[in-house]
């Protein structure tokens, strides 16, 4: 892939040395586990993002599914309010 260079990162006392007792060997597993995240995002980006779709409008269209409460409106479910229009009776 290319050269390789020094990172510092910061783990578990208790997982670094059971990772050395079973044989681990931290930089290639770290750096294996990386390649294939990279991949997988670059997967899951392309799925994401359509070609023919600008970045700023591929969920422009989220809200145009059906309206997930089914319930009537409160006029159609025959509920009273201060702001009905139809006569009151005493």
């Amino acid at each position: 892939m290319g050269k390789k260079r020094n990172v510092l990162l910061y783990m578990d006392e208790e997982i670094v040395e059971k990772a050395k007792k079973i044989g681990l060997n931290l930089s290639q597993f770290c750096e294996n586990a990386l390649k294939e995240a990279i991949e997988r995002l670059k997967t899951q980006n392309n799925k994401s993002k359509p070609e023919d779709c600008p970045e700023n409008t591929q969920n422009s269209h989220w809200w145009a599914g059906p309206d997930l409460n089914r319930r009537p409106s409160a006029r159609q479910a025959d509920v009273l309010t201060k702001l009905d229009d139809r006569p009151f009776k005493y």
